[in-house]
């Protein structure tokens, strides 16, 4: 290959990289995300509201928000577990830094759970809403 080809292969590759980010970025941003106070005082006033900890067991175990229902997002099965939530329900996810929520709420999209609220910056923004 053409050392101009090449580099024009690379071009074209990195280009649309940047257009699936962007695109994933986008879906990911209709998901509103909410400060501690925020994300808590929203969940309370909303009927039907599921709090979903996308943590590890054993990060769950050392302290989760109280009424928290725990997902683990590592778990393998863990998209199958997602397809069996209620989509009539309202989600308020959260994880440890955000990270795990924010892919954990791509896929609930995916799956057609519109009513969505992920935790900004995840629990360690908010280390007060947790309970041992």
């Amino acid at each position: 290959m053409k050392k101009s080809t090449r580099k024009s292969v690379l071009i074209g590759a990195g280009v649309l990289a940047a257009i699936l980010t962007l695109f994933a970025l986008g879906n990911r941003g209709s998901v509103p995300l909410l400060s501690g106070d925020s994300f808590i005082a929203k969940y309370k006033s909303t009927p039907n509201a599921v709090l979903l900890d996308v943590r590890t067991p054993a990060e769950f175990d050392a302290g989760h928000i109280a009424s928290a229902v725990n997902i683990d997002f590592e778990d393998p099965s863990f998209e199958d577990n997602i397809k069996k939530l209620d989509p009539s329900k309202t989600y308020f996810v959260y994880c440890r830094s955000g990270n795990r929520s924010s892919k954990a709420v791509l896929i609930m999209r995916r799956d057609n759970d519109k009513n969505l609220y992920e935790l900004q910056g995840g629990i360690i923004s908010a280390p007060s809403l947790l309970q041992a």
